[in-house]
This record gives structure tokens, sequence and C-alpha cells, in this order.
């Protein structure tokens, strides 16, 4: 499964689905809203998206990283738009393949190319009753942007 969509995430299927008996690595990754940012207090944050758009983006990040990690058994993506609350999915990632490296490497070029390329726009909505369009990498440090193809795990 590869999608956006508005509804919450149903994680609990999404894991299910990841096992693969040949998979020694099944991986999830869950990106949740946090209560600060910046030395803000966040009350909640909207993603936009052009559906379509972001949908066709989220594929080609998914066939690239499988296309480098053919390994790689199953990849599942989900990236929620419009209002969350603090402590919900905005994105969530399982990886499975016969062995951890490339399951590591793999979900860490999907998330990253995710915060890269595809046109999701976030909003944040501060205790204080201000708000604040953001970039999607805003709040990463910059060598959390910098994928490691050579780390062995």
């Amino acid at each position: 499964m590869i999608s956006v969509t508005r509804e919450p995430i149903d994680t609990a299927t999404l894991d299910k689905n990841a096992v693969d008996p040949a998979c020694g690595a099944v991986l999830t990754f869950s990106g949740t809203v946090r209560n600060s940012h910046h030395h803000h207090l966040v009350k909640m944050l909207s993603y936009e998206a052009y559906e379509p758009m972001a949908q066709r983006e989220l594929e080609k990040v998914v066939a690239e990283c499988k296309r480098r990690w053919p390994d790689l058994r199953k990849v599942q993506v989900v990236h929620r738009f419009g209002k969350m609350d603090v402590t919900e999915s905005s994105v969530y990632i399982t990886v499975s393949s016969p062995h951890r490296g490339d399951a590591f490497v793999g979900l860490r070029y999907i998330i990253d190319n995710i915060k890269k390329d595809v046109p999701l726009w976030k909003k944040e909505f501060y205790e204080n009753g201000e708000s604040e369009w953001l970039h999607p990498e805003d709040g990463c440090s910059p060598d959390h942007l910098t994928l490691r193809e050579d780390v062995n795990v």
C-alpha cells in the first residue's frame, strides 16, 4: 500500500501486512506530531497536498527505493493530510527484507525523500494562537538529512 489519505492511519493493519515469512527484518517508522517546535508549544498541525501529485511522487520514491535495494520484499507508505493532533501519526512506513541492512537503509531513503520530493505542505498551529507554514525538512538537523548508503547495520 502506498497512499495519501485524510483518514487516521491504520497502523495495526499495516504492521500485519508487513510480515513476510522470507523476511528477518520488518521495520516501521511512524512520524508523529510532536508538542513543540523551535520553542513553540504545538497544538496541532495540518498537511495540505494535491493528492494525485503526492500519490505519484510517493510511488516514485518507493519505486526508486526498490530499484536501489531489490531485496526489499514489502514496502508500505501512508501519509496523512488534513489536521492532526499531537501524538497522531502523519506518516507511517513499513519495510520488510530478508536482512536488516537493506531494510534500515531503504526505510531511511524513503522518509528522507518523502520530505524532500513529495509535495506536502505543513502548517503548525501553536498554543499561543500563532501558526506557521514550514518546509517539510524544518526541524531536522543537517546530519539527519544525509542518507548514508555505506552504513553496515
